[in-house]
């Protein structure tokens, strides 16, 4: 059974956005973010093993959920800032920052730019740039969807009134869904409901070229 804990949720203003973000605990922060199809519930089975122990900070990303659905700043280096100011927001003066899929190039360029922000680095479920060992994962190009949600106005057009099915997809077809609650999955799917949910959520892929070429400058210098 997944440990619950008591937290509360706050508005945060950071880099020209409010972002919804769960807080629980007290001691060394942890930023959690979550990717898609997700919100920061992804982690509520895990913010009370962790609350006894530290401040655990897991906003939903721009974007999503019942953060400001902006118009422009899915690239990582835009969530990457956005998640710096919400550190220096809450007081934080660095954090162990915990990254999937969407969440990864953010966490991984806020490491990048800040290493004396980032304590520590944990990322999951996404690939960055041409990894030894990796190159079989994409051997055959990558995943349907990725050219699906790249396309401007495509996918939210094709997909309104059949989020649920499509959230469900993808949750299913995961090691993530078949643990997912009824409760947590329904808030998913609620969260993404909807053309301006969806144009947000495939923002991300729309600005992949843009963060893989942030995160290969980074890397650079």
């Amino acid at each position: 059974m997944p440990v619950t804990t008591a937290h509360h949720l706050r508005r945060v203003a950071t880099n020209g956005v409010q972002l919804n973000v769960a807080i629980a605990g007290d001691g060394p922060a942890v930023l959690l973010l979550h990717g898609f199809p997700h919100t920061w519930q992804l982690w509520s089975g895990i913010m009370g093993r962790l609350s006894g122990q530290y401040r655990v900070i897991a906003p939903d990303l721009r974007g999503f959920g019942a953060s400001a659905r902006a118009i422009e700043g899915y690239d990582a280096g835009t969530l990457a800032a956005d998640a710096e100011g919400l550190l220096d927001a809450l007081g934080e003066p660095s954090a162990a920052v915990v990254g999937i899929d969407a969440g990864t190039a953010p966490a991984v360029l806020l490491a990048l730019r800040r290493p004396g922000l980032v304590r520590r680095l944990v990322v999951m479920e996404a690939l960055l740039g041409r990894l030894p060992g990796a190159e079989h994962v994409f051997a055959g190009g990558a995943p349907w969807w990725f050219g699906f949600h790249a396309v401007p106005g495509l996918a939210e057009t094709v997909l309104a009134g059949n989020e649920a099915p499509y959230i469900d997809w993808f949750l299913d077809s995961g090691t993530l869904g078949r643990g997912v609650p009824d409760d947590i999955r329904a808030a998913f799917v609620h969260a993404y409901t909807g053309g301006e949910a969806l144009r947000c959520a495939f923002s991300y892929y729309r600005a992949l070229p843009t963060s893989a070429q942030q995160i290969q400058d980074a890397v650079a210098t």
